[in-house]
């Protein structure tokens, strides 16, 4: 007489035979190239959200969480803009010097349709540590095309950082270890992205 096996039974089996048997590991996304550079410089920073794809505006906001900042200064201030009449113009704000001795320097200069910059004169009052007024009547009715700004931040532990932004987006990025023993670069390319490099003494 035959025996007959319960079809439950021989279901059972068969679930357990392919749960035990070796399942095919997914295919992981590799890390990009600039946030394994960003790791091997300062891996205080490692971020699973910069794994991908590394975001500078991001990267910034986490080295100020991870590093603290005891001092950050304006090193320039690069505004684009067309005046009233339309021409294109650019107005630079520079810190230079140190101590008492700092000062801000302005200047104007007239881009033409070829990108050449033509220097406009300017008083001494209007160059040298200008009043906000003087900056006020320059962008008077004038439409702001970019407005960069350049940073120096020292931190602890002998790390400073530097730092250009354009709005509120972050398109360049430096960090420098104590006596540059490590140091990342990260800037914005037009035609490639964000691309980070990491250099070691």
């Amino acid at each position: 007489m035959k025996r007959i096996i319960p079809f439950v039974f021989l279901w059972s089996v068969c679930a357990l035979a392919q749960m035990g048997s070796p399942q095919p590991a997914a295919s992981a996304k590799p890390v990009s190239v600039s946030y394994e550079n960003l790791i091997k410089c300062f891996p205080e920073l490692k971020d699973e959200s910069l794994a991908f794809r590394v975001d500078l505006t991001k990267l910034k906001e986490l080295s100020d969480e991870k590093l603290v900042t005891i001092r950050s200064q304006l090193r320039q201030r690069k505004i684009g803009y067309l005046d009233a009449d339309q021409d294109q113009m650019v107005l630079t704000l520079k810190t230079v010097g140190s101590g008492q001795k700092q000062k801000t320097e302005l200047s104007l200069q007239k881009r033409a349709q070829d990108g050449v910059l033509t220097d406009i004169a300017l008083t001494k009052n209007q160059r040298t540590n200008p009043k906000q007024e003087i900056i006020n009547n320059f962008l008077l009715n004038a439409t702001i095309k970019s407005d960069e700004y350049s940073y120096l931040d020292t931190k602890l532990n002998g790390i400073t950082a530097t730092y250009k932004r354009n709005f509120r987006e972050v398109t360049e990025f430096n960090l420098e270890g104590p006596s540059r023993k490590r140091s990342l670069s990260c800037a914005s390319e037009p035609q490639l992205g964000i691309i980070c490099t990491c250099t070691k003494k």
